[in-house]
């Protein structure tokens, strides 16, 4: 009898069991919706951007490029991860843009149009001295009508994808040889250039000479006496330390540094067209953030030089525009003026006669 009743109270258990097993939970009210659920769930393939620049990581567009890997990396769960190379650790920008081009680099961050005067030589005539005559009007021909032809007819066919225009900023002159004031304070001073057709033209016309010299070696250039000066934004000027090795600053603006958000067309298309937009969006808004920085700091930019040693002054713009007819009557002849117009126009100009 007791084998019995062990007997049945196994099998009541064994069925309770599976009655428990194979129950249903309810449905809680609270449970995120599907589209949800698949956004925080981990992707199952993920991309890496290799960005590299040549600024230092106090440089605007560097803060700018880390706030731009938080945003990308946290909007798509971790599916395309964001890694930033500074200072010219992977080569100055011709090399980037190389780089870039064959896909062993994913994308840069070019911190002006003249590393394409080789490829693209049209491209000189964005450096036209003098072209903007603020920074708000620079911004606007880029981000408008001018900043597409120079996408669609200038870059992109070199191989790469634009994603959009950040910004270098003016650039200015800087010397160890005296302040400069007007054009003819520009005799005898040898000034480094980019790899710039124009801007060697520029520094001819108003009686000084100009030695190309890789930027990754310009410091040491102006250290050892190679050359009495360079121009550059004035973003570049302090985030380098220019202010050890250069007495004089002299606020030019002679013509307006773009910076350009390159990436590899190939990487782009492998990505899914979801990542496509946030990195697209990512980039116009860290655009946004990079010129804030510039706006803001420009003037505590200039009180650093100051304490750091540097006599600044201004410079008598409308003679130095006189001193450029020159240089705009050449390279007009040689480009025609439509590209001219549209930059012109697009940042609220009259265009030329």
């Amino acid at each position: 009898m007791k084998r019995f009743l062990a007997i049945i109270l196994a099998a009541a258990m064994v069925f309770a069991l599976a009655a428990c097993g194979s129950s249903t939970p309810a449905q809680d009210s609270s449970a995120a919706p599907a589209a949800e659920a698949k956004a925080d769930a981990a992707p199952e393939k993920t991309y890496t951007l290799k960005i590299a620049h040549v600024n230092s990581q106090s440089h605007p567009a560097h803060l700018a490029l880390v706030k731009f890997k938080d945003m990308v990396e946290s909007q798509t769960n971790g599916g395309v991860k964001v890694d930033i190379y500074d200072s010219s650790v992977l080569g100055g920008e011709l090399e980037e843009i190389q780089q870039v081009i064959d896909g062993s680099l994913t994308a840069a961050m070019v911190m002006g149009m003249s590393n394409w005067q080789s490829m693209v030589p049209e491209t000189a005539i964005e450096e036209l001295p003098f072209m903007y005559p603020d920074v708000e009007s620079a911004r606007a021909a880029f981000d408008g009508a001018y900043g597409d032809y120079v996408k669609e007819n200038w870059i992109e066919p070199t191989g790469l994808k634009v994603l959009c225009f950040w910004e270098s900023g003016f650039r200015h002159f800087t010397n160890n040889v005296r302040p400069i004031y007007t054009p003819a304070d520009m005799a005898g001073i040898k000034f480094r250039s980019a790899q710039s057709e124009i801007r060697v033209k520029m520094f001819e016309a108003l009686g000084a000479s100009a030695t190309i010299i890789n930027f990754s070696e310009l410091y040491t250039a102006l250290q050892q006496g190679t050359v009495d000066g360079q121009e550059n934004p004035l973003s570049i000027i302090t985030a380098n330390g220019f202010y050890d090795v250069q007495k004089y600053l002299s606020l030019s603006g002679h013509f307006y540094s773009t910076a350009l958000f390159i990436v590899n067309p190939d990487f782009w298309a492998s990505l899914p067209a979801e990542y496509q937009e946030i990195i697209q969006a990512a980039s116009e808004e860290c655009r946004d953030y990079d010129r804030q920085l510039s706006s803001e700091s420009e003037a505590d930019m200039i009180q650093t030089c100051k304490d750091n040693g540097m006599e600044v002054n201004e410079i008598d713009a409308e003679a130095f525009k006189s001193a450029m007819d020159s240089v705009w009557a050449l390279y007009t002849d040689k480009y025609g003026t439509d590209a001219v117009n549209l930059a012109l126009t697009s940042s609220g100009q009259e265009p030329l006669a």
